[in-house]
């Protein structure tokens, strides 16, 4: 099988990806768990197949499968997990649509502190786990703590059935949200506010860490 997505071409044949004639250099097993998410894209693989099909009849630490996932993240690049989709429940997939060319940008923009996330079309998944799209580092904040899904003209915002809640102006989500324009947000206590491209930012002053895109959690 060969397939060539964005500035890369899979071969099982040889073996190996390749970013133009330089070698990408992937484990054996992190090559393995590409293959099998091409062969089944676009549907997502189920972490337990995954499971079964790298380490068959033996037990490993769960961490083992994120290990592998982060490790053909680097190599691609694919810090926005454009390549490398998670599907929370379930497991992973490969989005070969994604993969050939990147979510279009919207006109929306996180800021908290001094450091500004632009948001693509489609949806973002913020929360502490190290494979949302927004991390927020902070115990308050949970691992898939709130989900924003951004379109031409407004930003609907759900919470994940958090522990500490996600609050617009103050007041507690208990159902999604249509957001049309600036609104302060509360990710737990950490402040996240929603702009549009090129407003001026206003101040968060809470005493929590600031968002990292793709970050890890300590």
């Amino acid at each position: 099988m060969r397939l060539t997505f964005g500035r890369f071409v899979f071969d099982s044949r040889l073996r190996a990806v390749f970013a133009g004639d330089a070698k990408i250099e992937l484990s054996p097993k992190a090559f393995s768990l590409l293959e099998a998410l091409i062969e089944a894209k676009p549907a997502p693989v189920p972490r337990e197949v995954l499971f079964d099909r790298l380490w068959p009849d033996t037990y490993v630490d769960p961490a083992n499968l994120h290990n592998l996932v982060a490790e053909i993240r680097r190599a691609l690049g694919d810090t926005d997990h454009q390549i490398v989709r998670t599907v929370y429940g379930v497991g992973y997939g490969f989005d070969a649509h994604d993969a050939s060319q990147a979510r279009s940008s919207s006109r929306f923009v996180l800021w908290v502190r001094n450091d500004v996330f632009p948001l693509a079309l489609g949806e973002t998944i913020i929360g502490r786990d190290p494979e949302c799209a927004v991390v927020i580092d902070s115990t308050d904040v949970s691992r898939q703590h709130a989900r924003l899904f951004v379109s031409e003209d407004h930003v609907t915002v759900e919470d994940l059935g958090s522990k500490n809640g996600t609050f617009v102006s103050g007041d507690q989500l208990t159902a999604p949200r249509v957001l049309r324009g600036a609104e302060d947000l509360a990710i737990g206590r950490t402040p996240v506010l929603l702009r549009k491209r090129g407003s001026l930012k206003s101040t968060a002053t809470a005493g929590n860490r600031p968002v990292k895109a793709g970050g890890r959690s300590s």
